[in-house]
């Protein structure tokens, strides 16, 4: 059977904890700040690190895992924000 995985954008702002080691960031957890209920999500993999241009900012990207779901963090250099994202996996008809 295949499967389709599809990356969906988390709604809410979120804020993440880091460890700075050495000169390199490592996101430790994150949460979405917006939710009445928070639930951290505590990293347990960093499978990738990478960048790009956006416009005057450096965005860095960390491909994560909690065990369980694959997700994206963003980081804006420039306003020092973040975005989310979550890869869901779902059945190909």
């Amino acid at each position: 059977m295949s499967t389709i995985i599809e990356t969906i954008e988390l709604s809410s702002k979120i804020r993440v904890a880091l460890i700075v080691e050495a000169g390199k960031i490592k996101p430790v957890w994150f949460e979405e700040a917006d939710k009445p209920v928070r639930d951290r999500v505590f990293i347990k993999e960093v499978c990738n690190i990478g960048h790009y241009q956006e416009g005057a900012a450096k965005i860095i990207t960390f491909d994560i895992r909690d065990g369980c779901n694959s997700y994206r963090l963003l980081l804006n250099t420039r306003e020092f924000t973040w975005r989310g994202y979550v890869s869901e996996s779902r059945p190909f008809p």
